[in-house]
């Protein structure tokens, strides 16, 4: 629910427009360059500067984005009709991704038995993409890639519940589970090994749609929305996250995991929220490009 307040001011314009956007398309830009990002990670092995070896960080701003963009619906679903209808938002999900996920995987079961090498690896990692979990578990074919979408589908299960059956105290489970997530990372291979624990938890685990989420939040409460607009809302704002985006990424380590890869993530929040808070923002002219906007969508 947006806050009351007792005063006006341009904030609260930029809110009210803010709410009244359908569509942002930066994000559809955004999603893009996190897109090329993962298909760079997967295609090349990156040249002497650090930033090119690591656009496995494509999926964490995808995270954020999805984080963000599925919870703003689901609160102005819930502003709009009083109430969050999880069979219809159920139904979307799966019309959008189950038909081309299990067509896919059929055709790679089917020809598996043709693939005398990676045959067998396939078939013993299918259950676990069948089921979205290779998230938990140590896969050894190509299915591999199915965690980033297993972590997906996991949210999608599991949050939409909680901002529909425990709107009062959604803000607490966030925190505690933000927490919580954070801890692991920082953690997680660092203070003291997990050798046990999948990759998942010691490096993205489920901050970064976490953080999209709280954003979310934080963006549609006209409160907050006014604190956020005074430190963020300069148009020039979102050239110079990317820019300290991008100095992060380039820190000459080789192993980013835990403090860097959670500096990075919050700085992708703020990448993600100067973007939205504004349409007209420093990066429109990259992000609303044809090619881009295209890819996004």
């Amino acid at each position: 629910m947006i806050a009351a307040t007792t005063t006006s001011g341009p904030d609260d314009t930029e809110h009210r427009r803010f709410l009244a956007t359908s569509m942002f398309r930066s994000l559809d830009g955004l999603r893009a360059l996190s897109i090329i990002a993962v298909v760079w990670h997967h295609t090349h092995s990156g040249v002497a500067w650090a930033a090119t070896k690591r656009g496995f960080l494509g999926v964490d701003l995808f995270f954020v984005i999805s984080g963000f963009l599925i919870v703003t619906l689901l609160l102005r679903e819930r502003c709009r009709n009083g109430s969050i209808s999880l069979s219809a938002f159920y139904v979307r999900r799966s019309l959008r991704i189950f038909p081309l996920y299990y067509a896919t995987l059929f055709l790679l079961y089917v020809a598996s038995y043709s693939a005398e090498t990676v045959g067998p690896t396939i078939r013993r990692d299918l259950p676990f993409a069948l089921t979205y979990t290779a998230n938990w578990v140590e896969m050894l074919s190509m299915l591999a890639i199915a965690w980033s979408l297993s972590a997906e589908e996991q949210f999608y299960f599991f949050w939409p519940w909680m901002e529909r059956c425990f709107r009062g105290s959604c803000t607490l489970i966030l925190c505690l589970l933000l927490t919580f997530f954070v801890g692991v990372q920082l953690i997680n291979g660092h203070v003291f090994p997990l050798k046990s624990s999948p990759d998942f938890l010691k490096e993205t685990s489920f901050t970064p749609i976490l953080f999209g989420v709280a954003l979310a939040h934080v963006m549609n409460s006209r409160r907050s929305f006014r604190w956020i607009w005074r430190v963020i809302g300069h148009r020039s704002t979102a050239g110079c996250v990317l820019i300290g985006l991008i100095a992060l990424t380039s820190i000459p380590m080789d192993d980013i995991s835990g403090l860097p890869r959670l500096l990075v993530h919050v700085t992708m929040v703020l990448l993600v929220a100067s973007c939205v808070i504004r349409e007209d923002n420093s990066l429109t002219t990259i992000l609303h490009s044809w090619g881009l906007v295209r890819i996004g969508t």
